[in-house]
């Protein structure tokens, strides 16, 4: 038996809940390692308690504090183990942590880390592409549907709702978008937009808009789930950052029972697919309009899901790399 320690930036935050904290449960329980789960801010640089660990896995390391300790650890021969969800080297100037990533002291931070890994785990093929220059050792594992957390019951009947899910990060993708989902808000006006996390205010004066304040991912899930929405959109530009980015708000969807445009570069079953404003919008009011079966789409999405991307499943690649550097 292991000791193994899943150490984050921020353990409470969607980002965890999809790759450190909210996997561990499943991960226990079928790996039989001791897994101990820690902050940044709880750990120290120090021997007694580092040295106590087979195997660190250190989710979106950045920070001159983080690579000490990963040079610390390989010192002491203990494994390396890197995850990131996000290109890091790509972020665009309006996202509020532009300014922390994009400083030349954490590019290198994180380029020394990339290279003092064992092993690199990215959600998807670009981002393994884009990180392939600092480690050869780099593997996707996928963000995954948390099932032994969550048990789809009965879907309600859809309702009226089309929800965008989001933090403040994704204000250029919607101003991208702006002009199609103002266009549908007034095509659509028996529709309701609701906007999950960040509010776009610069969206046009139509009534039939709201917002849904940042909550728990549990919360969340529950909240969303009971809307019964009939699509989620994901407005993406396209640029390196989003192509990068993994498909979370698809698989959210999926449970949820609703039909998710999305970027024809996830090649999600069951999705609506778009490559730019045009299609998007045709997308959009497909859904809107009754002209696709959403029943027949969200089936699809839902049985890709249990076959590929359930937690319980997606944890096996997890417990490989484990094994791997046991």
């Amino acid at each position: 038996m292991a000791e193994i320690l899943f150490l984050t930036v921020e353990s409470g935050d969607t980002c965890s809940f999809y790759r450190s904290a909210g996997i561990l449960k499943d991960l226990r329980r079928k790996t039989k390692h001791n897994i101990t789960l820690a902050q940044m801010n709880q750990v120290a640089l120090n021997w007694s308690f580092l040295t106590q660990f087979d195997l660190v896995y250190h989710q979106r390391a950045f920070s001159k504090e983080s690579l000490n300790i990963c040079g610390y650890l390989k010192q002491c021969g203990v494994k390396l183990w890197l995850d990131y969800d996000d290109n890091l080297f790509a972020l665009n100037p309006e996202n509020p942590t532009y300014a922390l990533y994009n400083n030349p002291e954490t590019q290198n931070n994180i380029k020394e880390m990339l290279r003092l890994a064992d092993v690199v785990s990215v959600p998807t093929e670009y981002l393994r592409q884009e990180y392939s220059e600092f480690n050869k050792n780099i593997l996707i594992v996928p963000n995954a549907f948390h099932d032994s957390l969550f048990k789809r019951p009965e879907l309600p009947k859809r309702t009226n709702h089309i929800v965008w899910r989001g933090p403040e990060a994704h204000i250029f993708d919607l101003m991208s978008y702006s002009k199609q989902i103002n266009e549908a808000t007034k095509e659509f006006p028996e529709w309701r937009f609701m906007f999950a996390g960040f509010s776009p205010w610069f969206l046009s004066e139509t009534n039939n808009k709201g917002h849904i304040p940042s909550m728990d991912i549990v919360v969340y899930m529950k909240t969303l789930f009971d809307m019964a929405p009939s699509c989620l959109h994901v407005p993406l530009h396209d640029n390196m950052f989003n192509r990068c980015k993994s498909n979370i708000s698809y698989i959210e969807a999926s449970y949820f029972g609703a039909v998710c445009v999305a970027p024809a570069w996830w090649n999600a079953p069951g999705s609506l697919p778009y490559t730019d404003g045009v299609n998007y919008y045709e997308a959009i009011r497909s859904v809107l309009s009754g002209e696709v079966d959403k029943a027949k789409l969200n089936k699809e999405a839902w049985e890709y899901i249990c076959d590929v991307l359930l937690l319980s499943k997606v944890n096996n690649l997890r417990i490989d790399i484990i094994n791997s550097l046991l």
